[in-house]
């Protein structure tokens, strides 16, 4: 099951980074945000900034493909293997559930896939996690991997017109992701506002039960006498 963080005292979606952070590599200081506005998660009872907590999806998950998620749990694991093969598997089903994801919340099935404000709420949130996601893939792409394929392939090159006709176009290709990734960080930004007040829509449409009336006289609201 998905789980996202929340602050503990406000109730709204955190991120581990800033926005203005969302393409580059971490950092050190604050390390939860608020995405509904950017802000510091809120303090604690002892005045340092809280943790979050992990709160889980309410989202439904098709009991039929618990075994395939255990499977892409264990292949697709973070301490996994990292190489062209196994990145290749993940953006093959990647592309594939994008498909099944572009029909199931179409005009003909959303109503289907999405009865409940909830439902909603936790497809915006899986937008902001993908989109701020896909955001750091491309400034990485570009400032790391470009980066180290120009310095082994292009260093046995010699002087001549070619080789600076082939370092211009990776730094073409550098620019253009990184405005890629920053195009997408904004996204990922709204999409965050979005999703804290899709929540709150939630919250609205699903009150909390009233508190039982208090007993007179000081008694005890439950239990039977004898």
């Amino acid at each position: 099951m998905i789980q996202f963080p929340i602050c503990p005292v406000c109730d709204e979606p955190v991120a581990d980074q800033p926005a203005t952070h969302w393409t580059n590599a971490y950092r050190g200081g604050i390390p939860w945000w608020h995405l509904a506005d950017n802000s510091p998660i809120c303090a604690a009872a002892d005045g340092q900034h809280s943790q979050p907590d992990l709160v889980a999806d309410p989202l439904p998950v098709d009991s039929q493909t618990n075994t395939w998620l255990d499977d892409m749990s264990r292949l697709f694991a973070v301490d996994g293997p990292y190489d062209p093969a196994r990145l290749g598997s993940a953006i093959t089903a990647a592309e594939h559930l994008s498909r099944w994801l572009h029909t199931a919340t179409g005009p003909f099935s959303a109503l289907l896939t999405l009865p409940a404000p909830s439902d909603v709420a936790s497809l915006i949130g899986h937008l902001h996690r993908s989109t701020r996601l896909l955001a750091r893939v491309h400034a990485q792409t570009g400032s790391y991997l470009l980066d180290q394929d120009r310095q082994a392939h292009l260093a046995s090159l010699d002087d001549s017109e070619g080789r600076s006709e082939v370092i211009d176009a990776v730094d073409d290709i550098r620019a253009w992701l990184q405005d890629a990734a920053n195009s997408l960080a904004q996204s990922a930004q709204a999409s965050g506002m979005a999703w804290s007040s899709a929540r709150k829509v939630t919250a609205a449409s699903n009150p909390a039960p009233p508190a039982p009336p208090a007993a007179p006289n000081g008694q005890e609201a439950s239990g039977d006498e004898s």
